[in-house]
This record gives structure tokens, sequence and C-alpha cells, in this order.
């Protein structure tokens, strides 16, 4: 309940130690993979940082689910020169000295290079060295408003000409559009690009106009029995991955290349980011995009269908559909003359290792 409802005992768990057994039973687990979608989206357009090792800096570590996530998903890319150096850093060490041993133990099994350093310190004021990648899993949401926005504008300053920094967040309402508000004063302060999960490249965040909007992932994940049997006992997973993310880099680079968004000859392609699940109704099916256009319903109408725009009745949430119909002030209208093209820009494509 203190991660949802009783948000004011964040930092104060009535159990200290049961509080570090369930973030590490269940949390750390639960939540881990979640960075596989901003690392696959980076991957997919080249633009993981080229250095190696990985000079990487999870702030506000924990039990060490963000680097466990990157660890997961690198084993998973295959990449044959795979290798990191983690600073986790966190004001808890008992928490730090359990992120540590499972890094460890993670990237033996999964033939992942990463040597691990722990500092105990707060995340908030603690130096932090020169990186490629600074990871932060659901730190900012305990800060106000100013000290998070400060946490991320010093996590630009440390990154590399390629690198990035990955914010995760809860999905719930609040924190997420207090995410959305951060993206905004870093695109006003010039401190760094938006690449994910935006495909509109300006301020300000069109979820923000309405107090009822937000964005946040759901997407599908198979917990471990022991993870999954908590959740159902607890109810605190329903099967879904949850959350809000942020990738920031130093260099401007958009999510989908160019080429992708051009299904037709059309002059005028939209990249949708699709912020919805699927709303079909009678005879019409909508989704929810995002784009320099703003968030706007994307409507077909079952008459209309063709196989040029069947990819808007296969897309999900996280897609990008390329559209080449033209915006109206309240939807996207399709018809049987529009072209549709589904992007899936975080899907992990695991290079192939080289022979043995």
């Amino acid at each position: 309940m203190r991660y949802t409802s009783d948000r004011g005992r964040l930092a104060s768990p009535a159990d200290r130690a049961g509080d570090l057994a369930a973030r590490a039973a269940f949390f750390t687990v639960a939540d881990a993979m979640k960075l596989a979608v901003p690392l696959g989206e980076l991957a997919n357009r080249g633009a993981l940082p080229a250095r190696r090792p990985l000079r990487v800096v999870d702030l506000g570590a924990g039990c060490g689910a963000m680097s466990l996530g990157l660890v997961a998903t690198l084993g998973e890319l295959g990449d044959p020169g795979g290798s990191l150096e983690i600073l986790a850093i966190d004001r808890d060490a008992a928490a730090l000295s359990i992120a540590a041993a499972a890094i460890r133990d993670l990237a033996a099994r999964t033939g992942v290079r990463a040597a691990v350093t722990t500092r105990t310190a707060d995340a908030v004021q603690a130096p932090l060295d020169d990186a490629d990648l600074v990871v932060m899993g659901s730190l900012l949401n305990e800060l106000p408003a100013d000290r998070a926005l400060g946490v991320v504008e010093r996590a630009l300053r440390a990154i590399s000409p390629d690198g990035a920094v990955i914010v995760i967040e809860p999905a719930l309402r609040d924190t997420s559009r207090a995410l959305h508000t951060v993206r905004d004063e870093v695109i006003r302060r010039g401190a760094g690009h938006v690449f994910a999960p935006c495909t509109r490249r300006g301020a300000p965040c069109p979820a923000l106009a309405d107090p009822d909007d937000w964005c946040h992932e759901d997407r599908a994940l198979a917990l471990p029995p022991r993870t999954a049997e908590l959740a159902r006992l607890t109810h605190l997973r329903d099967g879904g991955m949850k959350f809000s993310y942020l990738v920031l880099r130093a260099q401007p680079l958009a999510l989908v290349a160019a080429a992708e968004t051009s299904p037709s000859a059309a002059e005028h392609v939209t990249a949708w980011r699709i912020v919805s699940a699927p709303r079909p109704a009678k005879g019409k099916l909508e989704l929810i995009g995002c784009s320099d256009h703003g968030r706007l319903p994307l409507r077909l109408l079952r008459r209309h269908r063709t196989a040029a725009n069947r990819d808007l009745e296969r897309a999900e949430r996280g897609d990008v559909l390329a559209v080449d119909a033209a915006p109206g002030e309240q939807r996207v209208e399709l018809d049987d003359t529009t072209h549709v093209a589904r992007l899936e820009p975080a899907r992990l494509r695991p290079r192939r290792r080289p022979p043995p």
C-alpha cells in the first residue's frame, strides 16, 4: 500500500527488514525487465553507447532491479562484446549488498561480463562518475518536483556524447504526470533531448492538458514461478508490466527512422505513438495516438478496412503507427485510401553470435 495509496510512508516502512525482503523477493524481480523496453528501443536505433565496457550508474539502485534488467537484456541481445562497469548508488547498504550479489550471479549465468561497485550515499546528492548510461527506477516519485528535475539534469551532465538517461517510474496517474512535467522542463531548458517514448519532439506533453490523462506502458510479462505465486497471493500484479518511462540523450535522435515512417508516397506521414489499448466498438476501432499533432484518437470504420490500413488493427500500446491521413481537430479519420505501417520500436532483435 505504501507504493500506491499510502505513499506518504514510502521513506519510513514500519518493518524495515520485511520491506527489504519484499523488495528483494518480489519487486526487484517483477520490475527488472521494465528496462528491456527502453533498451530495446535504443538498440534497434543503433543508439546504445559504443563504449565497452559500458559505464553504468544505477542511481537509487535498491536491490538492483534496473541493473539486473540491463544484464538480462544484453544477454538476450546476444552482444558478444557485452561488458559492463556498474556503479550502484543507494543509501541502503543492505539493499546494495543484495544487488551486487544478484547482478554478479545473473551476469555469470548469461555470459555478460559485469564489474559491480556499490556506493552507500543519498542518490540525490551523491557525485556521479562519468557514465554511458544512467538508470533510475522508482526514484523520482519519492522526491519534490525541483529535486527530481535536478537529479535528471545531473545525470544528463554525467553521460557521454552518445549516452542516455533512462528513468522508470510507477504507472500511477500522479507519478506519470510528474514524469511528463520533467520531460517538458528538460526540453524547455535545453538540458537534453527526448528519445522515447515520444515521437513528439516538443513541449508541452499533450497528456498534461487534461488532469485525467497520463501515459504509461502495459506490457506482457511472464513472471518466474515463485514471483508469479507471490503476485497471485498479494494481488500486486495482474500478469502485465505497468510503468512510465523516459529516455533522454545528449544528442537528438528520433525514436523511429524517417525511412520507416514512409509507408507510401504520400506527402504527409505522421508517426503516432500508441498510448492506449485498442478500443473496439460496433463498426469501428479506435486507438489513442500521440505525435507532433497532439494526442488524438485514430479511428477506422469497419467498412473502410483494407490491406493497406490493416496494421491499425494489429497495433498495441507502445507501437508506432506511420499514418498518411491528415489529422482533424477531434480525431484522425482513416479511410480505404489510408496507408498504415506498424512499427515495434522496443521489440528485441537478438544479434547473431559469432561462430565458436
